[in-house]
């Protein structure tokens, strides 16, 4: 199957990375952030000065106390924080540079449930999100399909099909592993290349063409498989079932991951192999130009300001840092209480969603925070990424994905 996108845009943007792998980078400290997991309540599992091994867990959910979440990294854990109401908020650890790795019994990883128990005690089933909400699946739940994506558009993404032919046993594996995970429809959404795996009735290779957005998931999923009334539908990403991949060949996780360090702020572009949760400022210090910068954990289009790599990203985007403004105290106060943005609607605007909803209506809906109609025009397969490229075009005055994740906050809360 090939669908091709009419809407979305080519962001124009200096320091385009090399492809060519950077391998030797030594991450000396990493972080693993509660931002990337939703608002889970945590039991630390360990305490600060404790030795851990890559995969040792670390925390776990209180709710669902097998949602185990392991480190990257072999160290000494440095600092623990736990925000109000046991939300966790961030573990940094200190890597000793021996990569000690456990080991997991893989043997009964030819069921559903060996493999969802091994992914859970391996702290590997994270990497498995589910629409709505963009929360961690339910580990006993089954979704109305299940999305592998393996193709990325945002600017200065890695290109995945020289990674994935690198890793082709594991991602075979990993693969075969998401089809033993659900009998429900597995979607590999792909750039229009060669199929990456061979079609069947359980698997649907769907090859995209388009600009930006058309490597998000919230695109396929709009595309091919929406969810209903009480449905959901799993994703993961290309570098993750890799991942997966790797444990069942091997007995032991993968910690790292490729990712584009680029940007006018960096004077040697290239993709990078870094443990998850890697520092960004250390990684990014040694390669900076001249003058302050910002360092973004994801693409220019939608990143954050973060001192760790985000679970999730597989970018770190670095700029210069824009002076600040300065206004009279009672025109920031003002600005600080409007509760709606304005914007104006452009061609532009019209081309940054590839799901085919009304774009104008849907942001106006978003802004007044009107969840009703927000729902009703289709804000329920989205998540912060999909709305990442209209808060860029409008010059980033509004954060639209931030007044998509307060709508989905309610929703989900009525639910």
């Amino acid at each position: 199957m090939r669908i091709s996108l009419r809407r979305g845009l080519t962001v124009p943007f200096k320091g385009e990375p090399s492809q060519i792998v950077d391998r030797n980078l030594a991450v000396d400290r990493i972080g693993l952030l509660g931002h990337d997991h939703g608002p889970i309540r945590a039991e630390v599992l360990v305490a600060a000065g404790e030795q851990v091994a890559v995969g040792t867990p670390v925390y776990r959910s209180r709710a669902r106390q097998e949602l185990l979440f392991c480190a990257p990294v072999s160290g000494t854990v440095e600092r623990i924080e736990i925000g109000a109401r046991r939300r966790f908020v961030e573990m940094s650890i200190i890597a000793d540079g021996e990569d000690r790795r456990l080991d997991f019994d893989t043997s009964a990883a030819d069921t559903p449930e060996g493999l969802r128990s091994l992914l859970l005690a391996s702290g590997q089933w994270p990497a498995l999100r589910a629409r709505p909400f963009e929360r961690i699946a339910d580990p006993d739940g089954t979704p109305k399909a299940l999305f592998v994506t393996a193709m990325d558009t945002a600017p200065h993404a890695p290109d995945p099909a020289p990674i994935i032919a690198e890793r082709s046993q594991d991602f075979a594996r990993g693969l075969a592993a998401m089809l033993l995970l659900t009998e429900t429809p597995v979607y590999l959404c792909q750039p229009d290349i060669e199929p990456l795996a061979r079609s069947s009735e359980h698997l649907k290779v769907v090859r995209f063409t388009g600009l930006h957005p058309a490597g998000l998931v919230g695109t396929h999923i709009a595309r091919l498989q929406p969810p209903g009334d009480g449905e959901t539908v799993w994703h993961i990403g290309y570098q993750d079932v890799i991942a997966i991949g790797h444990l069942l060949n091997t007995s032991r996780i993968d910690p790292y991951r490729i990712v584009s360090l680029s940007g006018p702020g960096v004077d040697n572009p290239r993709l990078v192999q870094v443990p998850l949760g890697a520092d960004l400022h250390a990684l990014a210090r040694p390669n900076l130009t001249p003058g302050a910068k910002t360092i973004l954990s994801g693409a220019v289009t939608g990143g954050r300001e973060s001192t760790f790599l985000g679970r999730h990203d597989r970018q770190v985007t670095v700029v210069p840092r824009a002076p600040a403004r300065q206004h009279h105290w009672l025109i920031e106060a003002l600005r600080r209480v409007q509760t709606a943005a304005a914007f104006i609607p452009t061609q532009a605007l019209e081309q940054t969603l590839g799901s085919g909803a009304p774009v104008t209506p849907l942001l106006r809906a978003l802004s007044i925070g009107d969840a009703e109609a927000a729902q009703k025009l289709g804000c329920l397969h989205m998540a912060e990424e999909d709305l990442a490229l209209a808060s860029y075009v409008t010059g980033g005055t509004t954060d639209f994905g931030q007044k998509l994740r307060r709508v989905l906050d309610e929703l989900e809360a009525g639910a």
